[in-house]
């Protein structure tokens, strides 16, 4: 703890010693019926290079779900919103379980991918999975969704294996006035009340609240109906403060508690789930200074502490992470534009043991540190750059892992080529190390005997990509990948002993494409179809056992369109629509999906909204099929 500690004051220390000066710049308006597809360049990004910047001028594979977007999809979640996103693959595995991935891997505990809100991991750093029952986030309060695909090793370290998911929310100036949002449907119902108002001429203030109630959900699981956990009870209570004056400095504050009680009764597939009541809480608070000193330039200090209370089957954990980086950018004699920071994670675990599931320390603590440096380059102004970085990432007791990226783009004319090469290297996580639980493979059970001998994961990646505007009605968006994963860890059975290993032994590639389209069809229409193609290669998966987030280890296909349609003035149709196919020795997983959304606005301030998902029972990944489809109403009201 005395590490960390230090660490933090050293940060401190330096954030005061940046020279401020005054800033140029302002918000973008998000809302996609304003806008443009040559304006839509402009809405600010956070992720590629972990400051505001404009979307035009990034090399690599990415899609924006703006505040429109949200509220256009119908999503009363998160993992819902994220569905219509090419490239990503939700599954929801039970009432209160998703499994989302990224070009390939699946499973609840899938670390392949980074998922932030507010810059703020979710990510657990012992499970490296998201326990999205527990984090509590309205959708109301996500001001937009950035999704990054690919390896961005140099900025966000192993950890974005497969890519990044950064959630922003709201500013509490934003957030003035009372709303409510009143759901009721067939799946549940739900209240929102969030109320902001101003607390000064530069500082807003805001709280919100919600609660909810879903009866649960009946699946098809290869085949077979099962009947998912009851009785979902949900409640969150969040605060969210903001100040800033007019030259340099923003200052934010935000925290929230969630509460999570449900009756498990999960389907297969979920093997930490067990017939009982559980109850999870989730807790957070962080704090963000923002300076800027100049166009693009700025230093930015985030520090961070979260509580979970989580229960798995019959293992309780008690999980604590306290965090804080310090990330500066600027651009240096003309051509360079620095990114650098530096950054710590102090966390510790205590477990109750369980007597199915149980961990091999239940007092765990472990301190992690990283660095990064990344350089964009400007070799002909205005058309060809080049990014080189480099992420240093230490595990306490482990070795320095390095992660190189580079990166280059060529553009002109309203188009954008771009290639990237990058190599993650990354610890498997600490769930990997210590847990024994029960697995079922081949129709028997294995006792899975963890070992701390397990070599650090590996994946080489190489990326392309073409982006082009034709004119203010059409964009198109192509990027093709090509990744090499070795020393990935998997399990080994023995039906001697009847137990599993883990081992650092699954080695394949990946390689695929996507490819977006944004086209304003009609003055009051606009489509948004997408292909996403990938084929995977692991030799040495077993058949039909259970894995850390294993690969799909066979093509998968992936259609989706979106519509959206502004019938008049007051009356808004949304359609969504997806098809999915997996093709392996084993099954074959095909289905078609349809979501639907139809949204009266009675005046400025109140909107009536019907939404009906699961319309077709669509068959995803892992083959789960919620058999019942949802219809719910959804009442708006600005006071």
């Amino acid at each position: 703890m005395f590490k960390f500690g230090l660490v933090i004051t050293i940060l401190i220390y330096l954030s005061f010693a940046a020279i401020p000066c005054r800033a140029a710049g302002s918000d973008s308006d998000s809302r996609l019926e304003d806008l443009n597809l040559e304006e839509l360049m402009d809405v600010e990004v956070v992720s590629p290079s972990r400051r505001k910047q404009s979307l035009e001028n990034i090399a690599g594979s990415y899609t924006i779900l703006t505040e429109e977007d949200i509220r256009r999809s119908g999503a009363k979640s998160i993992p819902e919103a994220l569905q219509t996103v090419p490239g990503v693959i939700v599954t929801r595995t039970d009432t209160d379980k998703w499994a989302i991935g990224i070009r390939g891997f699946k499973g609840v505990f899938n670390s392949k991918q980074l998922i932030l809100i507010d810059n703020r991991p979710i990510t657990s750093p012992y499970f490296a999975e998201v326990l999205w029952g527990t984090q509590g986030l309205p959708i109301e309060m996500v001001k937009q969704i950035e999704v990054i695909r690919g390896p961005w090793t140099s900025l966000w370290g192993a950890e974005s294996f497969n890519g990044v998911i950064n959630i922003i929310t709201k500013h509490a100036k934003e957030l003035e006035g009372l709303k409510s949002v009143t759901t009721v449907g067939s799946d549940g119902v739900s209240e929102l009340l969030i109320g902001g108002s101003k607390i000064s001429d530069n500082g807003n203030f805001a709280v919100y609240g919600k609660g909810g109630y879903e009866a649960g959900k009946n699946y098809t699981v290869f085949g077979h109906p099962e009947k998912g956990s009851r009785d979902w009870t949900t409640g969150t209570v969040g605060v969210r403060g903001d100040w800033e004056n007019a030259f340099t400095d923003e200052l934010s504050f935000q925290g929230a508690i969630s509460h999570s009680k449900i009756t498990e009764q999960s389907p297969p597939g979920n093997p930490f789930s067990a017939d009982r009541d559980k109850n999870d809480v989730n807790g957070f608070a962080q704090f963000v200074w923002d300076r800027s000193t100049g166009v693009n330039s700025g230093i930015q200090f985030r520090s961070s502490y979260s509580r979970t209370i989580v229960t798995l089957q019959d293992l309780e954990g008690n999980l604590n992470t306290f965090d804080g980086e310090l990330v500066y950018s600027g651009v240096q004699t003309g051509a360079h534009l620095i990114t650098a920071g530096a950054g710590g994670r102090y966390f510790w675990e205590e477990f109750e043991q369980g007597k199915f599931v149980s961990v091999r320390n239940a007092n765990f603590s472990r301190f992690d540190v990283s660095s990064f440096l990344q350089d964009r380059i400007t070799l002909i102004e205005d058309e060809l750059f080049l990014t080189l970085g480099m992420k240093l990432d230490y595990v306490e007791d482990g070795e320095v892992s390095p992660q190189p990226t580079a990166r280059l783009l060529y553009t002109k004319d309203k188009q954008e080529y771009w290639l990237a090469l990058s190599y993650a290297n990354r610890y498997p996580s600490d769930w990997v190390h210590q847990g024994h639980y029960d697995v079922m493979y081949n129709g028997y059970r294995y006792f899975l005997d963890s070992t701390a001998d397990l070599e650090n994961e590996e994946l080489t990646s190489v990326e392309a990509g073409y982006r082009r505007i034709f004119d203010d009605d059409l964009k198109i968006d192509l990027s093709v990948f090509f990744n090499n994963y070795d020393q990935m860890v998997t399990m080994s059975f023995d039906p001697s002993t009847r137990t599993a290993s883990p081992v650092s032994s699954l080695e394949g590639i990946t390689y695929g494409s996507e490819f977006a389209l944004d086209w304003q069809a009609l003055e009051w229409l606009i489509l948004r179809p997408s292909v996403s193609v990938t084929l995977q290669d692991f030799p040495s998966v077993p058949g039909d056992g259970p894995g850390f987030s294993p690969p799909l280890n066979s093509p998968v296909y992936s259609y989706k369109l979106q519509a959206i349609a502004a019938l008049s003035d007051s009356l808004e149709l949304d359609l969504f629509s997806s098809y999915l196919n997996s093709l392996d020795d084993r099954d074959l997983s095909t289905g078609f999906d349809l979501s639907a959304r139809l949204e009266w606005k009675a005046s400025d301030k109140i909107s009536l909204e019907l939404i009906g998902s699961g319309l077709l029972n669509g068959v995803n990944d892992a083959n789960y099929v919620i058999t019942e489809p949802a219809v719910s109403m959804r009442l708006t009201w600005d006071f």
